[in-house]
């Protein structure tokens, strides 16, 4: 007769140690998910602060070019230059500190969508049609 080996069936302190190791595995995974949704939070907030930032640097370099153009043009004479000059003169820095902070802060804040350029160039086409620069 042969011999039949015997079979090797895993004790019971061997499943439960797998057991252990598995679910070990898994708590370390969902430790770390956690520990990447906290870096995504703060790396979003950090950013929107960032953007604010930058925001108020560009208002306030605007602002200080406004108040010196201003300045420069009151002190001197102004009688032979055009007046399409002088207004594009004080409205860029304007228009400028608008919509670099504008785009900033929506960028940082809500996130531009798909349909938002098409938006604003109809708002813009709205905006010269009832300044009366286009017909």
């Amino acid at each position: 007769m042969a011999k039949v080996p015997p079979v090797d069936l895993p004790t019971e302190s061997e499943g439960s140690r797998r057991f252990v190791d598995l679910e070990l595995r898994l708590l370390d995974a969902d430790a770390k998910a956690k520990e990447n949704l906290n870096r995504e939070a703060d790396q979003r907030y950090f950013l929107r602060w960032g953007a604010v930032a930058l925001s108020v640097a560009v208002v306030a370099g605007m602002a200080f070019m406004l108040y010196h153009v201003g300045y420069y043009m009151l002190s001197k004479s102004v009688a032979n230059v055009p007046a399409a000059f002088l207004v594009a003169i004080y409205v860029a820095p304007i228009v400028s500190m608008t919509t670099v902070s504008l785009a900033l802060l929506v960028a940082a804040f809500r996130a531009f969508k798909d349909g938002d350029e098409k938006a604003g160039a109809s708002l813009m086409t709205e905006g010269a049609k009832a300044t009366g620069l286009i017909n």
